[in-house]
């Protein structure tokens, strides 16, 4: 049977001594706690006295059951005195008795903090939809300026945005959509291969992707592969006090980083809409070919008497209004990153989130307009 961890005596004044017999270390922490609270809660001393006479060995450990032990003689109005102490840790328990813990925060005390964090976050939200709108009128301003004088207008910076938000995910763009029509064109072909209605492929296919799957596939794309980049561009720049210099050189940032990438994405959003349509359908014709007994030029034709200019131009109208947003969500979500490397991270994924939330929010928008215009 191993030895007692702390031996407990009675002084003739009324005094409770613990002797400890063990070091005080990560191995004996744990039972000598315990068996220190059992015998407070069994006999509740005057006055308690550690005794470290047998032991020279304190550990971390140690020292945060000191700590403990300090916090409940406190709670329960028990004095408290250490003798004699160990070479090495007669300054922490000096400092261990200088100091008073912090209180044990009550039920109360937790839900006022909760509340009080619910209300920080509300006021940083309604802080970052002020920042929004003020920003969204410095681009007003600042597009309204540039129109005004559009010869100092900086046309080479939208074509090199252009290059790499269009020309550049032209591919991507193409592959997935042409695998999506195939996909939608497979999966209508199971049902109405069963009517004879083979034909009708093409009118859902078409009528789908140029209403409404084309231009939200697309700003989805743009949204993960653009509206990240414009924030991460933007997010480094702030970073590196970049943005900063040209404040003090007195340009305007807005017009000078954030007006030819919205430009730019709005004449690529709808120009790449126009190539997922088409690569769509030609995804549903490969379908009609194999599995519908269906030509080519049948399918083509069927699509033409299908769609009229209303589907494209209002497909067309959605894209370009996506595509708005998600340059300036992106920019916004920029300018926004703090002095740090983990801000352009958080910032970045905040605009590839947000402007996807954009997206679907003023696609439910325009389906209500459309519905009630009759379009």
């Amino acid at each position: 049977m191993s030895p007692p961890l702390f031996k407990s005596t009675q002084t003739v004044q009324g005094e409770t001594v613990f002797s400890f017999t063990h070091p005080l270390d990560f191995q004996h922490v744990q039972p000598l706690w315990e068996g220190i609270l059992a015998a407070l809660s069994h006999s509740p001393p005057r006055k308690l006295i550690l005794d470290f006479e047998e032991i020279s060995t304190v550990d971390s450990s140690g020292f945060a059951l000191l700590r403990l032990l300090k916090r409940h003689c406190e709670r329960h109005g028990i004095p408290l005195e250490h003798r004699p102490l160990p070479p090495g840790t007669q300054y922490f328990v000096r400092f261990l008795e200088a100091s008073p813990l912090p209180p044990t925060p009550s039920r109360d005390a937790y839900v006022s903090a909760r509340v009080s964090h619910l209300g920080e976050s509300l006021l940083r939200k309604v802080g970052e939809w002020g920042d929004l709108i003020r920003f969204v009128g410095d681009f007003l301003i600042s597009m309204g300026r540039a129109f005004h004088h559009w010869r100092r207008f900086r046309w080479r910076e939208v074509l090199y945005y252009t290059q790499l938000s269009g020309a550049d995910a032209m591919p991507i763009v193409f592959l997935l959509s042409f695998l999506l029509g195939l996909v939608m064109a497979f999966q209508g072909a199971v049902q109405l291969r069963q009517f004879g209605a083979n034909i009708f492929v093409a009118d859902l296919l078409s009528l789908a992707m140029t209403r409404e799957l084309g231009p939200v596939f697309t700003a989805v794309i743009l949204a993960g592969r653009s509206g990240s980049a414009f924030a991460a561009e933007i997010g480094t720049m702030k970073v590196n006090e970049e943005v900063d210099a040209l404040v003090v050189m007195g340009f305007d940032i807005t017009e000078l980083l954030v007006l030819p990438k919205v430009v730019a994405l709005a004449i690529c959003g709808p120009l790449l809409t126009m190539l997922a349509n088409g690569s769509s359908i030609v995804g549903g014709i490969v379908v009609g070919i194999l599995s519908l007994d269906l030509t080519a030029a049948s399918f083509i034709q069927e699509v033409y008497s299908i769609l009229t200019l209303t589907d494209v131009i209002g497909g067309l109208a959605k894209s370009l209004v996506f595509s708005i947003l998600i340059a300036l969500i992106g920019c916004f979500r920029g300018l926004q990153a703090d002095k740090g490397a983990d801000s352009v991270g958080r910032q970045t994924t905040s605009a590839v989130v947000s402007g996807i939330f954009l997206i679907i929010l003023a696609d439910a928008v325009f389906t209500v307009l459309y519905h009630i215009f009759d379009i």
